[in-house]
């Protein structure tokens, strides 16, 4: 119930040029939903994975706020509501959720957008977690309604953002031809770019981009040191290959 409206009326009267008295009367208006909101989830506990960021981890339905009623008030009216989903630690009482904005139902809530709400909780990365879920529906500044709260255990991951400035890959027979690079991916962790795949026998070399302008070769076949434009590293057999490269230490490794 929300104190809406208040209006005063104050009484005073002037005698001569001194104040003799005012008096005030107070009537509140007040502003009561005529039904909380209801919420659904489409599943109970979800792995979140990064390479799947744009898919839809959770779909939640709910039913929104019909109306209100007034008392104390010539004048009722139906105030704009806004809907967020409020995430928290199992019983933490939503002193200080996350939240997503629930916009209209069904909310497809992205695994990218939980995720971001579960890393500012605090939630640890790789864990299943439990945690609560409810749909709140704010119609003034101060006044919310919420509905039943929902459990989710949910497995978050760590975000790992790759340098934007360069890709990296292999190229040459070894991987695919002369004319095809082989991508390589960035780990976060580690921070080098990892490739574990099938290789045939034959060379390659490392380069940026796509192009010949920065590459990287080795004296050596077998792991170390970097040399900008230098000669081609060979696999002696076909097999499958990790490869990681350390742009920052100018090194690489292979191993079968």
């Amino acid at each position: 119930m929300k104190n809406w409206l208040t209006q005063a009326v104050g009484i005073c009267t002037v005698a001569a040029v001194a104040l003799t008295g005012c008096k005030k009367d107070e009537v509140q208006a007040t502003i009561t939903p005529t039904n909380a909101p209801t919420l659904t989830a489409s599943t109970t506990a979800v792995v979140l994975a990064q390479a799947n960021a744009t898919s839809t981890a959770v779909t939640y339905t709910w039913t929104p706020v019909t109306g209100f009623t007034w008392t104390n008030t010539d004048a009722p009216y139906n105030p704009a509501i806004t809907y967020q989903l409020q995430i928290d630690k199992k019983g933490g009482a939503f002193t200080a959720p996350a939240t997503i904005d629930a916009g209209t139902s069904p909310t497809n809530v992205t695994v990218e957008a939980l995720n971001t709400a579960l890393t500012t909780l605090g939630i640890t990365p790789g864990t299943a977690t439990p945690v609560d879920v409810r749909l709140n529906a704010r119609y003034a500044s101060n006044t919310p309604q919420a509905s039943p709260v929902l459990p989710l255990t949910v497995t978050s991951y760590k975000a790992c953002v790759a340098p934007t400035s360069d890709t990296w890959g292999i190229i040459g027979p070894a991987g695919i031809s002369w004319d095809a690079d082989v991508q390589l991916a960035y780990d976060c962790d580690s921070k080098t770019y990892n490739l574990t795949r099938a290789l045939n026998a034959g060379d390659f070399k490392f380069r940026s981009n796509a192009a010949w302008t920065v590459n990287y070769g080795s004296n050596s076949s077998t792991g170390g040191a970097l040399v900008a434009g230098g000669g081609n590293i060979t696999v002696p057999a076909a097999g499958t290959y990790t490869i990681k490269l350390d742009i920052a230490n100018q090194r690489y490794t292979i191993t079968k």
